[in-house]
């Protein structure tokens, strides 16, 4: 297997299917990119009101929920509605992205081999493996960076840096071992959509996959790097963003500009917002494009019984 020619290759298709890009990628990277910007901004404010930087009477938490409660009692006209938007988007925010990754990778994976398939067709593709890859990914989220991540920030901000630097031991091993099940389960999301694998089995014949390839560990090193690249551009425009509309909301507070200002800095807002979506998009499409040609590629080959006997 020749690894940049896979990779340039998957650069090519991604550059060639830019409406892979706008119908599978963008929504995704958008809700995202919303999330973050609101999860970061909840940790840096949950932070700032904490004993370790402000010692607020009350967490930013309580705050948050009590004035959620607050808005709910003042307007009871609005909480059905409201109730009902909120658990619209929750549903959207888990299920659309999974339903589109699963499209994605099948038409990748069709056109890669010659098919004709519409991106229309990819979506009855991708409902029909929703289930199994949905369970995968709520596995998966278990041992997500984030997830770690988050936990950590909520023992550092409440129970202080004494208790946290005895958990960091914890934490390293999670660490540890979440890196190596993502390596070992490199190929159980392709088993599960291209090969209607179940979880179970997706997962063990991925394992199995990952350790008849040891000898091929520079891709897994290419891939894991372009995963890497990915989520640190991804943190890092989830960072720009709120810092950019914060800075203009600061600077508008302080010249007091008229009413037409606030006009000017949403558009700005949204241009950065769709920009850093559509950048996270490109790279997401890339990445699962080369995960998809390796997995074609790797599960091509033979792999011959020590009983086999090769004729000279």
């Amino acid at each position: 297997m020749k690894y940049k020619e896979t990779i340039y290759e998957a650069w090519q298709f991604t550059q060639k299917n830019k409406k892979i890009i706008l119908w599978y990628g963008f929504l995704p990277a958008l809700l995202t990119t919303i999330v973050g910007i609101f999860y970061m901004t909840y940790q840096i404010l949950a932070f700032k009101s904490s004993p370790l930087f402000d010692d607020a009477p009350r967490s930013f938490f309580y705050v948050v929920v009590t004035t959620i409660f607050d808005f709910i009692r003042d307007n009871i006209s609005f909480t059905v509605p409201l109730v009902i938007t909120a658990i619209i988007l929750v549903i959207i925010y888990f299920l659309l992205p999974v339903i589109l990754d699963a499209s994605m990778i099948q038409v990748i994976a069709r056109r890669r081999n010659g098919q004709k398939t519409g991106l229309v067709d990819g979506i009855k593709y991708g409902v029909l493996r929703f289930l199994p890859f949905f369970e995968f990914t709520l596995i998966m989220r278990t041992f997500s960076f984030i997830s770690i991540t988050a936990e950590g920030a909520f023992i550092l901000r409440n129970l202080g840096p004494n208790v946290f630097q005895s958990f960091v031991p914890i934490f390293i091993i999670f660490i540890v071992v979440s890196l190596i099940l993502h390596i070992l389960f490199t190929f159980a999301e392709y088993y599960i959509i291209i090969d209607d694998e179940g979880v179970m089995s997706g997962i063990v014949k991925s394992c199995t996959l990952v350790i008849l390839n040891l000898q091929k560990t520079f891709i897994l090193v290419i891939l894991m790097l372009i995963i890497a690249i990915r989520i640190i551009i991804q943190v890092i425009l989830v960072i720009i963003v709120p810092a950019i509309v914060i800075s203009a909301l600061a600077f508008y507070t302080t010249i007091s500009l008229p009413s037409y200002g606030i006009v000017i800095l949403g558009i700005v807002s949204l241009i950065f917002l769709f920009f850093a979506a559509y950048l996270a998009a490109v790279v997401h499409v890339f990445s699962v494009t080369v995960w998809t040609f390796t997995f074609i590629d790797f599960t091509s080959e033979e792999y011959l019984s020590p009983r086999e006997k090769i004729e000279s």
